[in-house]
């Protein structure tokens, strides 16, 4: 259980550092560096949990690749093709980005079964918190501060899916 709760407070720290840091960049409307920097930082506080500065640079690269293609393409649909039906953009943008951030970090940690159980606690994570940050931003004025939070909660949530999540995966392989 110690495991567990090390990795959970790991990845929420790390992703609500990230998120608040990409946040600040989203509200300055540069998502294309906002998304990258958030999964960086988040992947890296999960390496760090992991106990190695290799394998902190390793997530840290994977994080931000992952986080930024797949929050990025789900901006872009959002955005430009489609709008989901019922005001759940924060859901749709949160589980994409999500499982795609979180498979990349599978595949740094070169594992079919750590692939898609971090896909799936970052679809749910990040969609369930993504919506109800989104549906706090919508429903509020958009300053600075306010907004940074509301994103950096989301990481929060999000990141300790994540590191809960990996923290099971990790205690499994010890036992």
């Amino acid at each position: 259980m110690k495991r567990i709760t090390k990795f959970t407070l790991w990845g929420a720290i790390g992703f609500f550092i990230g998120w608040a840091i990409g946040g600040a960049l989203l509200v300055l409307e540069e998502p294309y560096l906002g998304f990258p920097i958030s999964g960086a930082i988040g992947g890296a506080s999960l390496g760090f949990a992991l106990e190695g500065w290799r394998k902190a640079g390793i997530l840290a690269l994977a994080c931000a690749i992952g986080f930024g293609i797949g929050l990025l393409a789900a901006f872009f649909i959002v955005l430009t093709v489609w709008e989901p039906p019922g005001h759940v953009e924060g859901l749709f943008l949160g589980a994409v980005g999500g499982a795609v951030g979180g498979a990349s970090l599978g595949l740094a940690l070169r594992s079919w079964e750590k692939v898609g159980l971090l896909a799936l606690a970052g679809a749910i994570g990040f969609g369930v918190a993504g919506q109800i940050s989104w549906d706090l931003f919508r429903n509020s004025d958009a300053a600075v501060p306010g907004a940074v939070m509301k994103v950096a909660i989301w990481g929060t949530v999000g990141g300790a899916c994540l590191g809960a999540t990996l923290g099971y995966l990790e205690k499994r392989k010890t036992n």
